[in-house]
């Protein structure tokens, strides 16, 4: 996996939606080091997405450290934010959404 030997560095938005969402930090801790599941951000070319424990952790390979962007709770749907409709994903699930 091209995530395993690379050092995590938290942003300070990773840290403060952390915090504001209330995740465990030490299953935060856990996923880092042994994740469920690695993959390439199909929406966000060089972004990999980290999961297990419940939560999915974006980040990017940068050098020798893993910048970890921001996170979420892993497998949860969520209405897009208003800035997410400005871009053709964000419009593509709010109309999926609205079908389903």
């Amino acid at each position: 996996m091209i995530y395993t030997d690379l050092t995590p560095r938290l942003t300070a938005h990773f840290l403060k939606t952390l915090e504001a969402k209330g995740f465990d930090p030490y299953a935060v801790r856990d996923t880092l080091k042994s994740p469920a599941e690695v993959y390439p951000s199909g929406s966000h070319p060089g972004q990999w997405r980290v999961t297990g424990n419940g939560v999915c952790i974006v980040g990017k390979p940068e050098g020798e450290h893993f910048t970890c962007i921001t996170i979420y709770a892993d497998r949860i749907v969520t209405a897009c934010r208003p800035d997410q409709l400005n871009t053709p994903e964000g419009r593509r699930f709010a109309r999926e959404g609205r079908r389903s």
